[in-house]
């Protein structure tokens, strides 16, 4: 491939990259996107006591599996993940009703599980955040190292369950850390996606696509972040 027709084929990526900016939809999170639930909602990890107070031989200590369900004596499985506590607990009471007079059956939190949040893309330092007090959008990135400098703080991509769908916002955070929007209170199992800019895509597109495959003497041996003036009395070979 000619240097000429690679360098046609880089700009014809440069507008492409542009036009696609220009006319991508934009999701932008609703006014009111609310943060962890009032209510405590039970998860998968939690340990809890199921209690009769009329017939404590049924009391139990469990503990709510990965499929999200727990196992009771005489009435079997019951989903458990995705309910508050008294939810779960009015569910008890309606599959215990054949085997016990008016059963009562409370349920209480005694251990609750690490409960997560995922930030990836471009930060410094991807993984896991541990969700041990309120905690927002930006603070998740920070707390991950920040960001690189090839990352899109503008359309960072907020990927959150909503019973059986996940719901994906773009938030801007370079809007929250001017002050000129709200950040965003993070949920459980939420995902923070950090984009690439336009640029860091291209630069990525001419590593793997152009410098690596294409011979080393056609691609591109220069930075183009530096400039570098010639002027036609130091090289006899340039003439004008």
């Amino acid at each position: 491939m000619k240097p000429d027709k690679v360098l046609v084929i880089v700009l014809a990526i440069v507008a492409g990259c542009s036009a696609k900016k220009s006319g991508v939809a934009t999701y932008m999170p609703p006014a009111d996107l609310e943060g962890p639930p009032a209510t405590y909602v039970l998860g998968p990890g939690d340990h809890i006591d199921v209690k009769f107070p009329y017939k404590t031989e049924f009391n139990e200590t469990l503990v709510i599996r990965p499929d999200g369900f727990i196992s009771l004596q005489l009435v079997g499985d019951i989903r458990a993940a995705g309910s508050p506590p008294a939810d779960l607990a009015a569910r008890i009471n309606q599959a215990y009703a054949g085997w016990i007079r008016n059963p009562h059956a409370t349920v209480i939190v005694r251990e609750f599980a690490s409960q997560r949040v995922y930030v990836g893309g471009e930060v410094r330092d991807p993984g896991p955040v541990v969700l041990q007090a309120p905690l927002t959008c930006l603070q998740a990135v920070v707390s991950r190292g920040g960001v690189k400098t090839t990352a899109n703080i503008e359309q960072v991509l907020l990927i959150r369950r909503n019973a059986a769908a996940a719901a994906v916002y773009e938030l801007d955070l370079k809007s929250v850390m001017k002050g000129e929007a709200a950040d965003v209170p993070l949920r459980p199992y939420d995902v923070v996606y950090v984009p690439m800019s336009a640029i860091a895509e291209i630069g990525e597109f001419v590593e793997q696509y152009i410098n690596k495959l294409v011979p080393r003497s056609l691609s591109f041996p220069y930075d183009l972040n530096t400039r570098v003036d010639v002027r036609n009395d130091e090289d006899p070979r340039i003439t004008g």
